[in-house]
């Protein structure tokens, strides 16, 4: 495992001490939740329907999920939408910080270098591998890119919270723990992908809450984002682009046409779970 500590210069401007602890405290309860089965998530009277479900309330409040307590436990916020920016921010800061490192190992930079505000200041040293020069150079650009959108999710997030009165949470002060990225760019690749795909979810898995329309649009933006990134790296390394099932995921809907016809999701309490392995 690679462990890489934040720079300091890489801080968020965040409104006041939200602690990592009180992530982890989520990740927690995580630990001990139950792996949802594969069911609708829009099932009509009669239709299987989706567990974390049960109990929805009818008429103006239909379809928005009743266990937003246990789904965002430990996330701190005021409100509901204020834990979904909290849920969402953490993501972002440790997609941010893997993506940032990968960049580093890339261009042949220590792997805890801060970002330049120059992508021109990042050229390619990392070996083709299996790639042609020209499809290395093309993964190469694709990864400069990322890298600077998921900081400005990053950003956005943070000050969107902020702007609000709220507190948003910050980075581990600990640091994080990547699996080994590799030397040449197809290993780079393949050491993101897994976390880019549990973003799609994350951000598909945590859209019912939200209470405010226009946060969830915003939001919907964004997973649409990561779910351009999620199928580039896919298609880069010659993989289905997506979607593409994988183990602990839940369908929006039952028996699709083909298990690529819609975008799987996880809540947010499997998404915790699988995002606090990268925790030191």
């Amino acid at each position: 495992m690679s462990h890489v500590q934040d720079p300091q210069n890489e801080k968020a401007n965040a409104g006041g001490p939200a602690s990592r602890r009180t992530f982890l405290t989520g990740v927690a309860v995580a630990a001990g939740a139950s792996i949802l089965p594969s069911s609708g998530l829009f099932a009509g009277p009669g239709d299987s329907f989706n567990p974390f479900f049960a109990g929805q309330p009818t008429g103006a409040t239909a379809g928005i999920p009743t266990d937003a307590a246990q789904q965002f436990a430990g996330i701190p916020g005021r409100t509901v939408d204020e834990q979904i920016l909290n849920f969402a921010l953490t993501l972002e800061i440790l997609e941010f910080n893997l993506y940032r490192t990968a960049l580093n190992q890339a261009s042949g930079l220590p792997l805890s270098a801060a970002l330049s505000d120059d992508p021109a200041f990042y050229t390619r040293q990392a070996q083709a591998g299996s790639f042609t020069v020209t499809q290395a150079d093309v993964a190469f650009e694709y990864l400069v890119t990322f890298t600077y959108v998921e900081r400005q999710h990053r950003r956005f997030i943070n000050n969107a919270i902020v702007a609000s009165g709220g507190t948003p949470v910050e980075r581990n002060p600990n640091g994080y723990a990547f699996p080994s990225i590799g030397t040449t760019m197809p290993e780079i690749l393949r050491a993101i992908l897994p976390l880019e795909e549990t973003g799609v979810r994350a951000y598909l898995g945590a859209l019912p809450y939200f209470t405010d329309l226009g946060l969830a649009t915003i939001a919907a933006g964004i997973y649409s984002t990561e779910a351009r990134h999620s199928a580039v790296l896919g298609a880069l390394l010659a993989r289905d682009a997506g979607p593409a099932p994988r183990a602990g995921d839940v369908a929006v809907i039952d028996d699709q046409p083909s298990q690529n016809t819609f975008e799987y999701f996880l809540t947010p309490q499997q998404t915790l779970s699988a995002a606090s392995v990268y925790f030191l």
